[in-house]
């Protein structure tokens, strides 16, 4: 573990500020999103905890030299899979989902844990096999690396998980120099795989993406939620119905509002100026100052890993916001930060952590 004070100059600071910043904000949502729901009421103390613990851990992982991880890179990726096994086999059920581990404490979602993960062991994994980024043998081979964990993830189910798991794949090993016609062919074989896997998921998932392309023929419970979510987006106005104001959600129209659908429960309360912007704000400062460190480091390891985690941050953001205006189809992915869940939180907090230990170290005289 490296303690060096000189290391901690480098500290971003800011990163950090703008990270609490939005954590705090996502707490105050919640709690509104919550209120009227006594079922639900000890949720946004539970995410105060959350967010205290993600925020040592952070300190802790930022002070740990990353190269201990990279160098570990086969043993916690064999650990992960290990995790992902026992969810397939003995996890716990939730909503029809098979996606927790339950410690009798406390319940973890070892696929929350796995996005961050993945990107710090596939960091090493392809700056170990640069010089056969040219050999279509060697893509093949990141696949099936990430094709294991995928799809494990998918028999739990979860689709936007693994959608998520298959973007970081694409932009880490794009930013390796994959050749052009190595995403062709691979291209071509997603939508044949698309054909092949769409018939194999779940109804739900498939009523999900039958609803988004189809909406005036879904029937009236698998747009409801989709509805009220667009309602509330729509009525929010430029300053929004105020705080714990919100029709919508206070009244129980809209479901999941403190996890999936935050964005529309922030969106109507807050409205566009102090709501949905201020949040894109903070995250587009926050992604703004991760691409900044995979910029300035120049181990390759430590770019690919920091690029994957502003993808997470990217994609998940993108995605959620999309889905709470209706511009793409529910997936289950949530609003980084913001929307509730301790194991989503602290994955997150560890991310920044990685993400820190980088950018502490990126100067040659910091190594060693």
């Amino acid at each position: 573990m490296s303690i060096n004070r000189s290391t901690w100059r480098h500290f971003d600071i800011w990163l950090t500020a703008a990270v609490l910043l939005l954590t705090a904000y996502g707490i105050l949502m919640i709690r509104s999103a919550v209120t009227g729901a006594p079922a639900l009421e000890p949720l946004p103390m539970a995410q105060v905890r959350w967010a205290i613990i993600g925020f040592i851990v952070m300190l802790i992982v930022s002070a740990i030299d990353y190269r201990y991880l990279t160098s570990a890179h086969w043993y916690i990726y064999g650990g992960l899979v290990a995790l992902l096994i026992f969810v397939v086999v003995g996890g716990q059920v939730n909503n029809e989902a098979r996606r927790w581990i339950n410690f009798g404490f406390v319940e973890i979602q070892p696929s929350e844990f796995g996005r961050i993960f993945l990107a710090v062991t596939f960091a090493q994994f392809l700056a170990n096999r640069r010089h056969k980024i040219n050999r279509f043998s060697n893509t093949v081979v990141t696949l099936v690396y990430i094709g294991i964990p995928i799809g494990l993830i998918f028999l739990q189910p979860d689709l936007g998980m693994s959608i998520l798991f298959i973007v970081i794949w694409f932009v880490m090993i794009w930013l390796a120099g994959l050749p052009l016609s190595h995403f062709l062919i691979l291209g071509a074989l997603g939508l044949a795989a698309v054909v092949i896997i769409y018939p194999n998921l779940a109804d739900y998932q498939k009523s999900r993406v039958s609803t988004f392309l189809n909406p005036d023929e879904a029937d009236a419970e698998s747009v409801f939620n989709v509805d009220q979510a667009e309602i509330s987006v729509g009525s929010g106005g430029w300053f929004g119905k105020g705080y714990l104001q919100g029709t919508q959600s206070q009244l129980g129209f809209l479901r999941v509002q403190h996890t999936d659908f935050i964005f529309s429960v922030i969106t109507e309360e807050m409205g566009l100026i102090f709501g949905s912007f201020m949040v894109l704000l903070l995250m587009g400062f926050i992604l703004w100052r991760i691409i900044r460190v995979a910029m300035v480091t120049p181990d390759p390891a430590g770019k690919y890993m920091v690029a994957g985690i502003a993808t997470i941050l990217f994609f998940q953001t993108m995605v959620n916001v999309g889905m709470n205006t209706r511009v793409l189809p529910v997936t289950g992915l949530t609003l980084p930060f913001v929307s509730y869940g301790g194991s989503s939180l602290v994955t997150l907090f560890i991310a920044l952590g990685v993400v820190q230990s980088v950018l502490m170290r990126h100067r040659k005289q910091d190594f060693g």
